[in-house]
């Protein structure tokens, strides 16, 4: 009997806001090529090109997998659709395996009286409309088969309940929509959904708030470190790219509708 794997060879993801090396994003994108996966690496703003290609050119390099790279905003359904059909035509493939609903909008703190209609527009369309936008257009023009796996990366805040709170209410948006997905994707397409929901963890964007000038870790960092249950430490992208590795392969075919923290046992409870 041969030894069991986490292999994707023969499988094509996509994976949206992956076009930062030391993103989540990014993170996935490697785990899924250094299985085999061909690899769509995303990105929105022009000023992102040159981090995106680097991304995908390192992916080939290092794992001989085929990459390309796809633009442009998902908040709107022409543009996921269009997304998903430069990813079919780059490969020269019919269908979609893998799609990680990974693209966030977060703005800074701020209170009900003082939130903005146009932050509030931006964080929704983002992280609940580009998250229906990307799954409508991998289900229908990616026509993902049977075996197909989703996930949506949310936050352990959505669970919390604490600041940032429109970004909270966001994500846990997107938490009511893994539930209703897996079951109506489940039953007629064979599909799985689930959320990988991390805690606080150091990437180009998160490192001002997690660590000192001096590399020492923040209060903040220090208050989630001391929250977690498990290694005296915060996550890493690579704790990330672990966890979604294992939903995407044939191992976690029964595993659905759920939200799963990647945070070290960070509960919000004692």
């Amino acid at each position: 009997m041969p030894v069991d794997t986490l292999s994707l060879a023969g499988k094509t993801a996509i994976i949206t806001g992956s076009g930062r090396e030391n993103g989540i994003g990014a993170a996935i994108a490697t785990a899924f090529a250094r299985n085999g996966a061909s690899v769509a690496i995303h990105y929105v703003s022009e000023g992102s090109k040159g981090k995106a290609e680097k991304v995908a050119a390192g992916l080939t390099k290092d794992f001989g997998v085929k990459t390309t790279v796809v633009q442009g905003s998902v908040d709107n359904y022409s543009t996921a659709k269009r997304i998903v059909e430069e990813t079919l035509k780059a490969f020269g493939i019919a269908h979609i395996d893998i799609l990680v609903n990974n693209g966030i909008v977060t703005n800074p703190v701020q209170s009900l009286t003082e939130v903005a209609q146009k932050d509030l527009e931006k964080e929704f369309s983002v992280n609940v409309f580009g998250t229906i936008y990307m799954t409508q257009a991998v289900v229908g023009a990616g026509a993902m088969p049977i075996g197909g796996r989703i996930i949506n990366i949310g936050s352990i805040v959505s669970k919390l309940n604490s600041p940032p709170f429109i970004y909270s209410a966001a994500k846990a948006a997107q938490d009511s929509l893994t539930a209703a997905w897996a079951s109506e994707l489940g039953r007629s397409h064979g599909i799985t959904v689930n959320t990988l929901a991390p805690g606080p963890m150091p990437t180009d964007s998160s490192k001002p708030f997690l660590q000192n000038p001096d590399g020492s870790p923040s209060g903040l960092a220090q208050a989630v470190i001391q929250q977690g249950r498990a290694a005296n430490r915060l996550g890493t992208v690579q704790d990330m790219a672990d966890a979604a590795l294992l939903l995407v392969s044939e191992k976690s075919r029964w595993i659905t509708a759920q939200w799963i923290s990647v945070s070290g046992g960070v509960t919000g409870t004692s």
